[in-house]
């Protein structure tokens, strides 16, 4: 990914070169990707319930669902971390 801003001091950004509709197309499609995120977790955790509600929790679909979960909680909680989220 090409870089579109630059840090300056104080821990802010600026544009590059001026590229503003760039920034804000980038900026959208990154808040419509959190966004799938924290919605595929919610579907996750409900079939994840289901699932163990049926005693489950041992089958690969199960564990792979868990994988999945813990994948995308670690993403999230890296943007965290990041501040941007």
């Amino acid at each position: 990914m090409e870089r579109i801003t630059r840090p300056v001091l104080g821990g802010d950004y600026i544009l590059s070169s001026g590229e503003k509709e760039e920034a804000i197309q980038r900026l959208g499609q990154f808040e419509d990707a959190y966004e799938r995120l924290i919605l595929r977790r919610e579907e996750i955790v409900v079939r994840m319930e289901e699932l163990r509600g049926a005693g489950r929790q041992k089958s690969a679909q199960f564990r792979e669902l868990l994988g999945e979960k813990l994948t995308i909680q670690n993403m999230l909680l890296l943007l965290e971390s990041c501040g941007i989220c």
